[in-house]
């Protein structure tokens, strides 16, 4: 964990991803971006067609409408990486106070599986924050981890 930067670095199935922590912040937010990446009805825009096989061009064009998702992130169900909670009172990014719907998200770090409750935040634009209780209960896995290896 690089507490210096206020970063910590997950993994949801194997994918990785980089998330704030913010200490002074009582709830963990979640992005709209970040769920609908592993939203299968969404996601769908982002696949390659079935049928799109054709010749092999030497001069590949780039298209950022379509950006390379390997073929595993197909694979992933979003039950198995967050799930719909219900409602709650948050104290959102840009520091009001708003009824939002609060999704728990399951990931790794540091070979520890961890699950906690995230607020969805639109005014967010990082994936993801980790709040205070979070970030404690992180630190006291990982120590008593470490001392038990």
């Amino acid at each position: 964990m690089n507490t210096e930067k206020n970063e910590i670095f997950i993994q949801v199935k194997g994918i990785g991803f980089t998330f704030l922590l913010d200490k002074r912040m009582k709830h963990n937010l979640i992005s709209p971006a970040f769920l609908a990446f592993f939203n299968l009805e969404e996601r769908q825009m982002y696949s390659l067609p079935e049928n799109n096989i054709g010749e092999v061009n030497t001069n590949p064009v780039y298209d950022n409408l379509q950006p390379f998702l390997p073929d595993y992130v197909d694979s992933i169900s979003t039950n198995d990486v967050f799930h719909y909670v219900g409602k709650k009172v948050g104290r959102c990014k840009d520091n009001k106070l708003r009824v939002c719907k609060v999704f728990r998200l399951g990931f790794e770090h540091e070979g520890c599986t961890f699950s906690f409750p995230f607020i969805l935040d639109k005014s967010l634009d990082v994936p993801a924050m980790l709040g205070r209780e979070a970030f404690n209960r992180i630190n006291k896995t990982l120590m008593s981890y470490k001392v038990e290896t």
